[in-house]
């Protein structure tokens, strides 16, 4: 069985399915890049200089976020056993049901904080919160593949996912619930960013600050006993879900 390591095929599938549907383009990534610096407050070169290379800088964190996310595809997909309900459907079928355009990235941080577990990008809605959707095509998909298991599928594949639902159960039971904030600081910043306010750009920076003041009256995350080296090594364990600049 020959290994797959792309998945630019099934990206353009997705982008033309959802053109057709829509008459729009899908973007290559569902995160928007914010201009580092205010345009009045800075002078025309200095600020395209500043422009250009913080645009290098967000290419290469969207370039690791979509590298990463390959990885685990590939890791899944190849050790998928030919008879699979995953696998005959299809590789763009399996790219469109689990990318990150159609998944919770919250999720999958809270079960795989290293991006480490091979069936993780699978189970991310099985131990979440709200769980699947009962009525999506994921669902049915996902339903199928575990009836498939139960029927007997080959003994080394069992044990591969066995050994696979016990790490991501163990690791919903204690997520990193620092990485977590992050992700959702990330977010919710990105989601009420002013434009032209560097203040309110969802840089590493910024999202530690935010997290501090928001949580000096919580107890969600203990941001006070946390390092700059702790703070550092959350933000690029974080940077495999979301482009940060670190």
């Amino acid at each position: 069985m020959t290994e797959k390591t792309s998945w630019d095929q099934e990206r353009k599938a997705m982008r033309d399915v959802h053109r057709d549907l829509t008459g729009g383009d899908l973007g290559s990534w569902n995160y928007r890049m914010y201009e580092p610096v205010s345009g009045t407050a800075t002078l025309g070169s200095e600020r395209s200089e500043k422009f250009t290379d913080y645009k290098e800088k967000w290419e290469k964190a969207q370039n690791y976020v979509e590298f990463n996310e390959d990885r685990m595809l590939s890791g899944c997909w190849n050790n998928l056993p030919e008879p699979s309900p995953l696998r005959t459907g299809g590789s763009e079928k399996f790219y469109m049901m689990w990318t990150r355009q159609t998944r919770n990235r919250r999720a999958l941080a809270a079960i795989d904080a290293t991006c480490g577990i091979i069936h993780s990008i699978l189970l991310a809605d099985h131990f979440n919160e709200t769980r699947f959707e009962p009525k999506s095509d994921r669902f049915a998909i996902y339903r199928d593949h575990i009836k498939w298991i139960m029927s007997g599928a080959e003994s080394h594949y069992i044990e591969k996912w066995s050994k696979d639902y016990l790490k991501c159960k163990n690791n919903a039971k204690n997520p990193d619930r620092t990485l977590l904030e992050i992700i959702s600081v990330y977010d919710f910043l990105s989601a009420n960013c002013i434009d032209g306010d560097p203040s309110q750009i969802p840089s590493p920076t910024n999202i530690k600050n935010y997290i501090r003041d928001k949580n000096q009256n919580e107890e969600s995350v203990d941001s006070k006993s946390l390092t700059d080296a702790v703070w550092e090594e959350k933000m690029k364990m974080a940077s495999k879900f979301i482009p940060l600049i670190c």
